[in-house]
């Protein structure tokens, strides 16, 4: 076979190749389109001051909601703290320090996040977590514990600190023998100078997903257009022939 004829066959391959990677061009705009309004909704109800959480009761009546402010009263279980790993800041690896509060309304065990703590060259090596004196009362920002991903199984060794890879509320239930509320809450102050409680709300705003939407559509147009203009050559040249 000539170089001549395989031509026509390399044309077509890139023909199907393109019309094959137009739709999913389509679809990853659309894709960062969803994004963008996910994040958008976050948002609004990170700066939403609507409802204010003061007592652990309040939980039952807020729907789908999944990010609400609150500020409540209690006593952190002393000494029974988690140490959530691979969280890191300014890339340095650390620990995310939970404690769980015991609130006068009931016996359920609400999950609080103190803030990051940095982490010792030496994995074997702990943070020691000792506070002069600690408050009795919490503000900041809750939401639902999601269920999260684990490349391996979370093993969780036995005493305290526990250094755990998620929050697993039900596992977490079996060890300190209480009900454990499927949310956490985010202290706005950190209790000591050594946590640091800056927040990230979402890795990428919606101004960025927005701006990726358009470079996926941008490229969809632009392909569009070539498959256009290749088929109407293509016609012409028919047509001469």
């Amino acid at each position: 076979m000539s170089k001549g004829d395989r031509r026509p066959g390399f044309k077509w391959l890139l023909l199907l190749s393109a019309l094959l990677l137009l739709p999913l061009l389509l679809y990853l705009g659309s894709w960062q389109l969803d994004r963008a309004a996910e994040k958008e909704q976050l948002l609004n109800a990170w700066n939403d001051d609507s409802v204010i959480v003061t007592q652990l009761s309040q939980l039952h009546d807020l729907g789908a909601r999944r990010l609400l402010q609150a500020q409540l009263e209690g006593e952190l279980l002393p000494g029974q703290w988690l140490l959530l790993d691979n969280r890191t800041r300014g890339g340095h690896a650390g620990y995310e320090l939970i404690g769980l509060l015991q609130t006068p309304q009931g016996s359920a065990l609400l999950p609080v996040n103190l803030g990051w703590i940095k982490a010792s060259t030496d994995r074997s090596q702990l943070p020691t977590i000792q506070f002069p004196e600690l408050p009795s009362s919490f503000s900041g920002r809750m939401h639902r514990v999601e269920p999260a991903f684990v490349l391996a199984q979370d093993a969780w060794p036995p005493g305290w600190p526990l250094r755990v890879q998620t929050l697993d509320v039900e596992r977490l239930e079996s060890v300190v023998k209480q009900p454990v509320l499927p949310w956490v809450l985010e202290v706005v102050e950190p209790v000591d100078k050594r946590l640091t409680t800056d927040w990230p709300l979402a890795s990428l705003k919606p101004e960025r997903h927005l701006g990726y939407a358009v470079q996926w559509f941008a490229m969809a147009i632009a392909l569009f257009i070539l498959l256009l203009w290749y088929w109407r050559n293509t016609l012409s040249k028919g047509v001469n022939d």
